[in-house]
């Protein structure tokens, strides 16, 4: 149980940003369109339930009532499904029915803050109602010894092939949610499979396959931001992020080498891309190896990309400083 929602300027015990920070009304006026959704200009300004769930807990951790219902309001009206799972890709309309499990899984924790923020019984009951269609999901697989793998899948349809492969995303499993939800088991159980087995795996790529024959988790060949979010989703649930640093040691020996980080970084590729990742992975990266590089870029980098609201969703979170207690 959150008992308190502590809003304190962020230090981390050794970072201090230098740059003008980002106020939550800065955001709103950027990213908040139409008293209801948070837009992605980067992305032909499409709306997601990543973003929506994102602006729904900011929205809670700046204590803004007003803003949360706009929000939830018109999620509920445009995204969400019959069977309470969210349709994950917005732009004028529904573009893809499909859900994103991580979308979901950040509105149902936004609901929850809300209800206890705000004690207002609907936000509990659709919380219910997300959290129990997420469950579903969820797929155990044991082996011989009976241990069990902890399967999230993505989405409802899709990430699995004929080779009896699950495809499975390790920025999903995000650890401050299932710990706050782990007083249902699955959600106990799907925490303990990413700290346990998911991130001991180096490098750590965007997707990961377990085959249900052999029934192991497997790399796959990319590495970019998407999973990246783990950093900052760990020092979120006050784990020691250090636990990552050898899951993105081979980003870390490049960037000593090349000087940047690719927005896509190939496995066994000797020339990578050239355009590198926004400035928040940079931050990310300092926080997880104390290289001030790192910080030099971060700062280089932000004061030229003022539109990026995926980076700017973590500013707010990291800068806010809440933490559960």
């Amino acid at each position: 149980m959150i008992k308190a929602l502590i809003i304190v300027v962020f230090l981390l015990g050794l970072f201090s940003v230098k740059a003008q920070e980002l106020s939550w009304q800065e955001y709103k006026n950027k990213y908040f369109k139409n008293d209801g959704f948070i837009i992605d200009p980067y992305n032909n300004n499409r709306v997601t339930s990543e973003s929506q769930g994102y602006g729904m807990i900011l929205a809670v951790i700046y204590d803004d009532k007003d803003t949360f219902y706009k929000l939830w309001r018109w999620t509920k009206l445009n995204m969400l499904r019959k069977d309470y799972l969210l349709s994950w890709y917005y732009n004028n309309k529904v573009i893809d029915k499909n859900n994103a499990t991580d979308g979901d899984l950040l509105i149902a924790y936004a609901l929850r803050l809300a209800y206890l923020k705000w004690r207002n019984e609907e936000y509990l009951e659709d919380y219910n109602k997300i959290k129990n269609s997420i469950k579903r999901l969820i797929v155990i697989v044991l082996d011989e010894k009976d241990r069990k793998s902890i399967l999230l899948l993505p989405g409802a349809y899709g990430f699995s092939n004929e080779k009896y492969d699950i495809q499975i995303f390790p920025s999903y499993y995000i650890p401050f949610i299932l710990k706050e939800f782990k007083d249902d088991k699955l959600f106990k159980l799907s925490l303990d499979y990413l700290l346990n087995s998911i991130i001991t795996l180096s490098p750590l790529t965007n997707t990961v396959r377990f085959n249900l024959i052999e029934k192991k988790l497997s790399i796959n060949s990319e590495i970019n931001m998407d999973v990246y979010r783990l950093i900052p989703y760990l020092l979120l649930s006050n784990y020691d992020v250090k636990i990552l640093r050898n899951s993105f040691k081979t980003i870390d020996e490049f960037f000593k080498k090349e000087g940047y980080i690719p927005l896509t970084f190939k496995l066994n590729e000797q020339n990578q891309m050239k355009q590198e990742s926004p400035f928040c992975v940079y931050r990310w990266f300092y926080i997880l190896y104390n290289d001030d590089k790192y910080f030099k870029k971060y700062e280089e980098l932000k004061n030229v990309d003022k539109n990026n609201y995926f980076c700017d969703s973590f500013e707010l979170f990291l800068n806010s400083g809440w933490k559960d207690e």
